[in-house]
């Protein structure tokens, strides 16, 4: 078939018509064989690939198939958002947030970023699990052609996304508790990482912070506030976003494979056409690996970064991350 770029966005939109989970269940079944198609023909990024040196250009086939898949992983954080709703979860779960608020003025002093304020740090509601919208979303992505994972010996910022956070004083490293919902490998490039709950001490995963700050690459997972780059554009001008791609391959874990600035410098060596980016190296490298902040050092600007220009690549996703996992890869052509 032709690349029909834009296909994915159909059963995006039609599934917001479906409003029960047997009624979108029986959508995705339906529209199985020919998602599979659709996807087979993404296979030239299935393997990470040197970026020619002036970058893609508005004609180069590939870039048409990474805003293809850019429309499926916008189905994937649709459903994802439907079995991760609103709610409480059960007891001794963990904290999962919401969007952060402030609510009232209390005498407390609270220190988010270097900066003090009178208040008490609340949430709008938690987040559950709903089993049934889970098997819709493991079972389609399954049946289309994507590998299911859930990478559950070690916890991995790059593998997991966290949902749930038990805070632990006595933990001296973060751990898996569980994992709630696999993630998916397309070849070697990660489509979506798995959701995960996990224990950890307060300095290395601030279970407020972790489950509340902005999601970065993320389209839409209310009742969590999400940046992406799709975000502020058109009805149509959105589509034309590219999949953010990170891979895991024989030369280690390549974190947003076509950011222009390698953070795995110090300091990190900017685009001619670009100022330098202001923010600290330690800042930056934890937003790239969590997508998120996950510390109690929350900088004031959180929601208001721009991390889609930066790449690292890894020998080992841990956290805190090891310096020596730092690896250099050629990136142009």
């Amino acid at each position: 078939m032709g690349l029909d770029w834009a296909y994915f966005r159909r059963p995006y939109e039609e599934l917001h018509d479906r409003h029960d989970a047997a009624e979108r269940q029986e959508y995705l079944v339906g529209r199985q064989p020919t998602a599979a198609a659709h996807l087979a023909e993404l296979a030239p990024l299935r393997k990470r690939e040197p970026i020619p040196a002036s970058g893609y250009t508005g004609d180069d086939e590939r870039l048409w198939q990474i805003m293809k898949l850019y429309a499926l992983s916008r189905v994937s954080d649709y459903l994802i958002e439907l079995f991760c709703p609103a709610g409480d979860p059960p007891p001794g779960f963990g904290v999962t947030g919401g969007r952060a608020v402030m609510e009232g003025s209390t005498t407390h002093r609270l220190e988010l970023g270097g900066w003090q304020i009178n208040a008490t740090p609340g949430w709008i509601g938690s987040r559950r699990l709903e089993l049934d919208e889970l098997a819709a979303y493991t079972g389609f992505f399954t049946d289309i052609g994507l590998t299911p994972f859930e990478h559950a010996e070690t916890f991995s910022p790059f593998h997991h996304e966290i949902f749930a956070v038990m805070q632990d004083p006595s933990a001296t490293r973060v751990i898996l508790e569980e994992v709630l919902w696999p993630g998916f490998w397309f070849g070697d490039l990660l489509f979506s990482r798995a959701g995960v709950r996990v224990r950890a001490p307060r300095h290395l995963i601030d279970a407020a912070v972790a489950t509340t700050s902005t999601l970065y690459f993320t389209f839409s997972r209310e009742p969590r506030p999400t940046s992406d780059l799709s975000h502020n554009w058109g009805s149509n001008s959105q589509w034309r976003t590219s999949f953010h791609r990170f891979y895991s391959d024989e030369d280690g874990l390549h974190l947003n494979w076509d950011g222009q600035v390698d953070i795995g410098e110090d300091p990190p060596q900017q685009p001619a056409d670009q100022s330098d980016d202001p923010n600290p190296l330690d800042q930056r490298r934890e937003l790239l690996l969590h997508r998120c902040f996950v510390r109690s050092a929350l900088p004031r600007d959180e929601d208001d970064r721009f991390p889609y220009d930066d790449r690292l690549s890894l020998t080992t996703a841990e956290w805190p991350l090891r310096p020596e996992s730092i690896v250099r890869v050629p990136w142009t052509r």
